[in-house]
């Protein structure tokens, strides 16, 4: 099996080294690429090689696929394209981190090291949680959520598709945060927030629409 990583960027190269910390721990590829659409095709990035998607899609007939890319929108565009495609989707899971028999894992998702996932979790496809973050009992993350380095969600929180949580946000239970949204950095929510809102400050309050469903611009 071969390992696409698609995007070559900060969190691609990231990813890079967390799927040679899989391979260390347990031979699952026989090569990590990248998979990038720029025109690097045929260089070397941190010692991987790269491809364009066309061009990798022909040359390994046993490709896996997981997103390199931490801006939902385009996450979003490239999963939806290799599930077209049908190509699977592959899971990172850093091998130091536990994940209890009642906690469900989908396509494609990314769980970095040091990362603390409780009981009765549901994590969708292509969702991405950074390092050192704590998602507690009975939370569901939807498709494309992204939870940065050092978030704290409490138990049986809701996070919707596509939702970005900024680093070191934290987010009190049973609270349902909408899809398309973006939870500042250092951010405490107490209070449900809607669909397509930036959300920022302590108590968490919708300062404007997220219209355009990008995070890094803002």
């Amino acid at each position: 099996m071969i390992l696409g990583i698609y995007g070559s960027g900060g969190l691609g190269r990231e990813m890079l080294e967390l799927a040679r910390i899989i391979n260390n721990n347990n031979l699952r590829w026989e090569n990590i690429i990248f998979i990038d659409d720029a025109d690097k095709d045929g260089s070397l990035i941190n010692g991987a090689e790269v491809y364009k998607y066309g061009e990798a899609l022909n040359k390994f007939k046993n490709l896996e696929i997981t997103i390199g890319i931490g801006e939902p929108i385009i996450r979003e565009k490239l999963f939806n394209k290799i599930k077209v495609d049908n190509i699977k989707a592959a899971a990172l899971i850093h091998p130091g981190v536990h994940i209890p028999e009642t906690t469900k894992i989908g396509e494609g998702a990314t769980i970095c090291m040091n990362d603390f996932i409780s009981c009765n979790v549901t994590i969708g496809d292509n969702v991405y949680i950074q390092p050192s973050a704590n998602i507690g009992h009975d939370s569901v993350l939807d498709e494309g959520a992204f939870i940065s380095a050092f978030c704290n969600i409490a138990g049986a929180v809701h996070v919707g598709k596509y939702t970005y949580i900024g680093m070191s946000a934290a987010v009190k239970e049973l609270i349902n945060i909408g899809s398309y949204s973006i939870i500042g950095m250092y951010s405490a929510v107490y209070k449900d927030i809607p669909d397509e809102v930036v959300a920022v400050g302590n108590p968490a309050r919708p300062m404007k629409r997220n219209e355009e469903h990008r995070v890094f611009k803002h």
